[in-house]
């Protein structure tokens, strides 16, 4: 049986993003170009599936990422297709999405939140893995002393995403002092 993907890319503030999704929902937002290494990894054998341009769940999160970036999105109401994560994984997910636009949780505060206090490493793990960053807000997740961490798009785009959501009035000056120092340092 075929695993008929609809795609798109999108330019963005940030860059290119490449975003699939199958019938079920998305699992895919990638920063750049098609990762199909990526996508080997997740379906296995590339042969059954065929991709489409446009259509579905892909154009749907497109319009959203669209609006968030346009200022006028602050929440995302798209299904997920997340059958390459764990369930530890998901659960963290879960739990991301309810971190509010513009605030920021710890990985710590994730972890307690699952009731697993001793996994903020597990908990940064997983969004280390975030098959669908932005709308999985796994950029509003930093470190418990406040320092960035990290971020699968870089620590730039993690920095602009805070940003754009805060603004940097509201970001907090250490914050950036601390992103800007790490970078250049």
């Amino acid at each position: 049986m075929k695993l008929l993907i609809n795609y798109n890319t999108l330019p963005t503030p940030i860059g290119d993003l490449w975003i699939g999704a199958t019938e079920t929902g998305l699992f895919y937002v990638n920063f750049g170009a098609l990762d199909n290494a990526a996508l080997e990894s997740f379906y296995g054998d590339r042969g059954g599936v065929t991709f489409l341009l446009g259509g579905g769940i892909a154009d749907t999160a497109a319009r959203q990422i669209n609006e968030y970036f346009a200022g006028v999105r602050k929440t995302f109401s798209v299904p997920f297709d997340l059958r390459g994560s764990s369930s530890f994984m998901k659960k963290a997910y879960k739990v991301t999405q309810k971190i509010p636009f513009g605030e920021v949780r710890s990985y710590g505060w994730i972890a307690d939140q699952l009731r697993e206090p001793n996994s903020a490493r597990a908990v940064g793990g997983a969004m280390g893995l975030n098959p669908v960053p932005i709308i999985i807000p796994c950029h509003r997740v930093v470190a418990s002393d406040g320092t960035l961490g990290g971020y699968g798009g870089g620590l730039s785009v993690k920095k602009w995403l805070l940003a754009h959501e805060a603004g940097q009035e509201r970001l907090g000056l250490g914050l950036l002092d601390e992103v800007e120092g790490a970078e250049n340092g």
